[in-house]
Parts: structure tokens; sequence; C-alpha cells
């Protein structure tokens, strides 16, 4: 019997607190705004602006590298131009081409150098007369994509590598998951290797998968609060920015719909910033990975959509995420020669609702603002993805189902291409994009579409912080830089154990600036981890240094040798060592296991 009074309790105070609300509004009917929705203005993402600081450029030249596919009428390589059958332009203006070369990547195998005893720990890849590969990467993105259609793609991708790899290219699979990336196969050409790692993969539910985006975007975009702004994408918040009053007499469900949206809003803005965050480390990391292997590389990421909005015409980055880092990643993407090719895991969809989605009231009395709601965030989706691509030089696949045929199709792009090269123009100080068109007669041209111009662009040492600390927390080696550790016998002092070790840096990942005395600047660092990942040791040194002519001769002969010791605890640990060259921004980076008894 007490059950009655109290359920009837609790609803009259639900109905009281709402009281207040539903006075202050006023009755007028809920207006049909849907007509006024434009299912393609971008004015309500809010993109963040380029530094408007002048750029300070370095004394040497420096040129612009642009990878070209060109293709037929029927999708094939074009072979045999010269640096006359192309006309390159920056910002709308004619650029003196200085170098055109046809690339033909080579095949065979992709392997690290192997260590000479188990004292010794190396980054160096063996790669006969350092010719390009052609190198297929395959991205599994678990961070943006929802759960069940993780599966799909993933079955589609195995059906590729089951029948249709292409002979001359070496594959690679890596996954992106909220606590990083991961190589689950390293470069083969075994179908089956690849086909049995992707199979182990599990699906994962993503942090986006919890929050209801429909009610954020309904709730933005109409409710009583009036419209906000949010990131739309994958973890999108909504970006109609129109906005009516709901009025809780008329429809309840919907007026707490939106108030548990606005609940959800904070939570859904910090599920888009580390997703954003998540996503770019992974694209720097992936670049660094293959930073030692000359020519283009393919990298087809599998993924629901990019967790950030990009603007085309202007190549501005929505808020989420600093615009530095992003341009920098971007930067970082261009020089290692990576062209993106997104495959929208989601297949081909519909703004249109079927019976299994629930809606409210409001919404079945106007369908239209939810339908331009659903298409707007699909829309800006879609523009990012091909946006993103075209930077690169790569190609969206959307709209599409045939995820293997999409696969297919951005593993065949770059069998063979050309490699364009042009004066950077230094007249130009202002920092932003900088947008790149190649032609080349009537043939389909496939290159990135610009690049951005920064100070870290200009001058490497002014990321150098920023590089170095990326590299001691990722789980890769960085092969920028070919470098080897050489752990020495240990000393046992004063309850602990003197660990000296070299670091040897090859002469063939270092620049020596001949204009200024034989210039060398280099950062190394490094960090143990204890075995449950805790930090046991960290040392940075700068060496900014003029070598005389012995000094050069002896580093061009066997490189450059530093030393240090640890003092650790007995244990296990994992020494990682990061070298960074700032002349030209390279990074090379190893990882030693080390046990100190």
């Amino acid at each position: 019997m007490s059950r009655t009074p109290r359920s009837t309790f609790l609803v009259l105070i639900a109905v009281l607190s709402l009281s207040p609300v539903w006075a202050q509004q006023k009755t007028t009917p809920i207006p049909d705004f849907s007509r006024a929705v434009d299912l393609t203005d971008h004015s309500l993402i809010q993109y963040q602006d380029y530094d408007k600081k002048l750029l300070t450029f370095t004394t040497k030249a420096q040129y612009v590298l642009v990878p070209a596919v060109v293709l037929d009428k029927d999708g094939n390589p074009v072979t045999g131009l010269k640096k006359e059958d192309f006309r390159l332009q920056e910002n709308g203006k004619d650029q003196v081409i200085s170098n055109v070369d046809e690339i033909i990547p080579i095949t065979g195998p992709l392997n690290k150098t192997p260590a000479s005893n188990a004292n010794e720990a190396s980054n160096e890849l063996s790669i006969e007369n350092r010719a390009p590969r052609r190198l297929v990467i395959i991205a599994i993105d678990m961070v943006n994509t929802p759960f069940l259609d993780q599966v799909r793609a993933r079955q589609q991708v195995i059906r590729y590598l089951s029948d249709s790899l292409e002979s001359d290219s070496l594959y690679q699979i890596v996954v992106i998951r909220n606590n990083g990336l991961r190589v689950l196969h390293d470069y083969t050409q075994s179908s089956t290797d690849l086909v049995a790692t992707l199979q182990k993969v599990q699906s994962r539910f993503t942090p986006s998968d919890r929050v209801d985006t429909a009610s954020l975007a309904d709730f933005n975009s109409k409710g009583s609060v009036g419209a906000t702004t949010g990131t739309p994408g994958a973890t999108s918040v909504g970006p109609s920015g129109n906005s009516y009053t709901i009025d809780p007499r008329v429809d309840l469900e919907a007026f707490a719909a939106g108030a548990d949206a606005a609940a959800e809003h904070p939570y859904a803005e910090f599920v888009a910033a580390a997703a954003a965050e998540s996503t770019l480390t992974a694209f720097q990391q992936i670049a660094e990975r293959v930073s030692g292997v000359p020519g283009r590389k393919s990298l087809i990421w599998i993924t629901g959509g990019f967790p950030f909005s990009l603007d085309p015409a202007t190549a501005r980055f929505s808020s989420g995420v600093a615009f530095d880092i992003y341009q920098h990643v971007m930067q970082e993407l261009n020089d290692q020669m990576i062209a993106v090719y997104p495959v929208d895991a989601r297949g081909l969809l519909t703004s249109n609702v079927d019976a299994s989605v629930h809606l409210t009231r409001t919404q079945n009395a106007f369908p239209g603002a939810m339908l331009a709601d659903t298409s707007n965030r699909q829309n800006d989706i879609l523009i990012t993805m091909r946006a993103f691509a075209d930077m690169t030089g790569g190609r969206a696949f959307v709209n599409t189902n045939d995820t293997t045929g999409a696969v297919h199709s951005a593993a065949r792009d770059g069998s063979r291409y050309y490699l364009l090269s042009y004066p950077l123009d230094k007249n130009n100080r202002r920092q932003g994009w900088r947008k790149i068109t190649v032609k080349a007669g009537n043939y389909h041209v496939r290159a990135r579409e610009g690049y951005y111009m920064t100070q870290a662009t200009a001058n490497p040492s002014t990321s150098a912080r920023y590089d170095v600390d990326a590299a001691l927390k990722s789980p890769l080696d960085y092969t920028g830089i070919p470098l080897r550790i050489l752990l020495k016998p240990q000393i046992a002092a004063d309850g602990k154990r003197k660990l000296p070790f070299s670091t040897v840096i090859s002469p063939t990942g270092i620049t020596v600036d001949s204009t200024d005395n034989n210039h060398v600047f280099l950062d190394i660092s490094y960090s143990v981890l204890t075995a449950d990942g805790n930090s046991a040791s960290k040392q940075d040194k700068s060496y900014n240094l003029n070598l005389n002519a012995d000094q050069l001769k002896q580093f061009e002969a066997k490189g450059l040798g530093i030393g240090d010791t640890l003092d650790l605890a007995p244990g296990s640990y994992r020494l990682r060592v990061v070298v960074r060259d700032n002349l030209s921004g390279h990074i090379g980076s190893v990882l030693a296991e080390v046990r100190a008894d």
C-alpha cells in the first residue's frame, strides 16, 4: 500500500519541478524551421585561426616535395612524363619545377637489421640501396567507429586480404584504440599471416557509443537554452544551430531528453577532444614509424569518421585539439609522403528513420528538423573525410557498402608515381595553408592539395620538445635516424646497479651543415620505465656543436657514440632512447630491455 503514494509523490515532485519552467514560456506553437537549414552550411562550426606571427626562415635552401599519381582515363598509371609535361601552382601562382623523377617502388622484405648480440638493440632497417618501397598500411580505427560497424568492416578487409593482395606491396596492420596505437602485424606479403592476425581482433565499444548524439543534436539545435555549437564528426554534438522552444506540456518526453542531453554535453565534448588527440597521435606515430623508409606510402584508414571538422576552403581545423599540433601532424604525414585513404566503415547511409528508431512527439510532428540535423552531421563527416584525403594526396571512399573494393582501389594507387620538387617561397612569410595544384595535360593527377606553412616547418628546431616527448611515450620505434643501444657490463654499488650504455648514431641520418662550419645540432633523451610502467629515470641532453676536419672524418666513417650510465635498483626495466636532429627534424628511437641483477 505504501508504494502507490510514494510513486504518486515522485511524479508530483517531477511535475512541480517543471511547472516554473513552462510558466515562463509562451504557448505559441512550435515553428517548423527545417526549410531554413542549409545542409552544406559550415558557418556554425568554430574553426581555429592561423597564427598571425610572421615566419622566420633559415638561410639554407628548402624545397617542397609533391608525389603525384598520374592516371589515364581507364585508371592506369601514365609513364614517361617529363618536367615540361607538368604544371604546378601554389596559391594560384605558377612555380618553377626544379626536378621530376618517375618512381617505380621495388619489392622485397623490409626487416630490422639483426642485433649482433643480446646486449644490443637497434631500430635500423635493412633497405637495399635505399630504394623506395611500396607500403600499404591498413589501420582499423576503434576510437571513432561504432561497435557493429567494426565487425562488418573487419570482415570486408579479411576478404580483401584473402583474395586481392598486390604482389609488389608490403602490408602492415595496425589498430587504433583509446589507449594508443598497436601494430598487429609488421610489413609482410603473406596473406595467410595477415588474415590470421585480423581474425583475432575483437571489436570494442567506443566512448561515443555511450553518447546519445541524436538527443544532443536535438537539444542543442532546438532546446530551450538556445543554440550551441559543437564539434561535428563521429562524436558530434550537432551542427544546425537553429532554435525554438520545446514546450513540456506539448512534449514532456522531448523536454526530458533535452535535459539529459544538456547533462551529457560536457562529457560529449570531452570524448570528442580525447578521440581527436588519440587520432592525431596515431597519425604521428605511423608517420615516424616509416620515416626511415623512402617513397610514397598508402595509409588506408578504416573508420566511422574523424572526431574533428575541416573547412575545405581554408583548411582550418575545428576546436578540441590545439591547431598547431594538428598542423604539425599533417606536416609529418606530408614529410613522409603518406597519402591517407579514409574508408567509411559505416557503409551506405541515409537520413531516413525506420521502425527501430523511437521518436518523440515533437520529432513526429516536425520530422524535417530532425532529418536536417542528421543530414548535417553526416554531411560534415563526409566533407572532413574527403578534405583530409585531398590534403594528403589520397582518396576518400564513402557512401559504399563495398569496403573490400575500396581497400583494393586504395592499395592499387601508387604502383608508380612522379616526385616533383620546387623551391619554397620564402617571400611569403604568412603562416597558414598553401594550396597546391598539379596538372599533366588531360590526365587525372592525384597529388596532395597543399601544405601547412608554420614556424616548425620553416625551422624544425622549434618543435623539438613536443617531438621528443611524443617519441618517449610512443610504443613504436621511430626510424628517421638509425641508431643502436649497446649495453655494457653492470657494476654493483651502494645497493644499486650501475649500467653503462652507449648510443651509437649512424651518420646516414644526421645533418651536417657544411655551410655553417660543419654544424650538428642534436637532442638526446632517454627514459627508463619499471615493469609496471612507472618512471625510474629520465634525462635530456643537447649537443650543439661544430665538427673540425678530423671529427667530421671520424663521424662519416663510424657515426657518433655517446655514453651514459643508469643507476637502478635490482629489477627489470625498459630503456627508451630518442635522438632528434634539430636541423632536419628527423627522429630516431629505440627500446631496449634492461635487467639490473
